[in-house]
């Protein structure tokens, strides 16, 4: 049997996206892969580990969907009306290119995320960390997401790119859109909004070239490293992924806050904030699932064939709880050894930026905690808002106390 002759399976619910690990242990438990449906797509859902990390590696499988749109459209689009049109300018980055693009694409950049480079950031996120807590105000309800974790993304990335700080506040709201807004409209806007501000980008560090990212990145262009659109999307690219961290240190307040013993271990151990970091990134993986991948050959799994021509999702937040790799995986413990979590992805296309995600994060939620010994939760976890949609585990808001 196939798994094309299996129903699709819902999974957008609003039960999903409060918890989505309890659907995803019930499917990982029965199916080796599950068809859904996604913006208007059949895609494959993966959700056991060994599946997940081993799919992650193989080289044959396919990121660059727009070579393949015609086999991928023709055999995978199932309601027109809900597939979103981004632009195709965003769709050319070193994410989704195969083998030498994506290698000569990932070089452009990859020094600038090297760990000693990263480490001589780690004042100045220290210092914004500060700053930003300094404004909280004490003994009353504020929502830390919006007030501190998304802030603190937000300005330590535009340093690193070169964003003007006059043109700081539209770029994050377009990110969001793009990746956990409601409707296509709204992903749409966004996509357009986030592709203008990328050109204005472009010109601005053409115009006047600084100690920066993106000046980096608009030089290798010149250089004929990489063409307009591709120039365009790895600008975009970078200001997408760059406020991922936000989402770890939201994720961390919240399991912290609601693991008080855990958060505990680690005031009495300080040290203990880098296996922290891990845990939250395994426990709560910022992807629920990873964009997806193209598949020409057949794909057997643990006895279902996927056929050739079909998109496979890797759910790496199902995988992180898989109780074969893990022992009690739905139990956060920031002693555990993390050391094969997938929260940033494994094989060629690994997250780059892993080195600045870890180090935003620890530096966020060991100053916060450091700063607020008192703080606590100021809603249930059924009023704690997520932000809809199937690829992001993100908190929309958390409303927190402190003092």
């Amino acid at each position: 049997m196939t798994v094309l002759d299996q129903d699709l399976v819902p999974l957008l619910s609003r039960s999903f996206m409060r918890d989505p690990y309890p659907t995803l242990a019930a499917l990982r438990s029965t199916h080796a892969a599950v068809p859904v449906e996604n913006g208007g797509f059949r895609m494959w859902v993966i959700t056991r580990y060994e599946d997940a990390r081993t799919l992650l590696a193989d080289s044959t499988l396919h990121r660059d969907l727009i070579k393949h749109r015609h086999e991928v459209v023709g055999q995978n689009l199932i309601d027109a009306g809900r597939k979103p049109k981004l632009p195709r300018e965003l769709r050319r980055s070193m994410l989704d290119q195969d083998g030498a693009d994506h290698r000569r694409m990932r070089a452009v950049v990859a020094r600038h995320f090297t760990p000693s480079r990263l480490a001589k950031h780690r004042p100045r996120i220290e210092q914004v960390a500060g700053e930003l807590l300094d404004r909280l105000p004490v003994r009353e309800p504020v929502d830390i997401i919006d007030a501190y974790a998304r802030p603190l993304s937000a300005i330590c990335l535009s340093e690193m790119l070169g964003v003007p700080e006059g043109s700081r506040s539209e770029f994050p709201v377009w990110e969001t859109a793009i990746l956990t807004a409601p409707t296509k409209a709204e992903v749409e806007d966004a996509g357009r909004g986030m592709r203008s501000f990328a050109e204005e980008m472009i010109a601005l560090k053409r115009a006047e070239p600084a100690d920066d990212l993106f000046t980096t990145v608009v030089e290798a262009a010149s250089d004929g490293a990489l063409n307009d659109a591709e120039l365009i999307s790895m600008v975009t690219l970078l200001l997408i992924a760059g406020l991922e961290p936000a989402s770890a240190i939201g994720s961390g307040i919240r399991v912290l806050l609601g693991h008080p013993g855990e958060l505990e271990r680690l005031r009495a151990d300080p040290k203990l904030i880098s296996a922290c970091v891990e845990e939250v990134l395994r426990f709560e993986t910022p992807f629920r699932m990873l964009t997806p991948r193209y598949l020409d050959h057949p794909l057997e799994l643990n006895g279902a064939t996927i056929p050739a021509g079909e998109l496979l999702l890797i759910s790496t937040g199902a995988a992180n709880r898989d109780p074969v790799q893990f022992d009690h995986p739905d139990r956060f413990d920031i002693t555990r050894d993390t050391s094969k979590h997938l929260g940033f992805s494994h094989g060629r296309h690994r997250c780059l930026g892993a080195e600045l995600g870890r180090l935003e994060t620890a530096v966020g939620l060991s100053t916060l905690f450091a700063r607020f010994p008192e703080i606590r939760l100021a809603a249930t976890d059924d009023e704690i808002r997520w932000r809809p949609g199937m690829f992001m585990r993100r908190l929309d808001s958390l409303p927190v106390v402190v003092g």
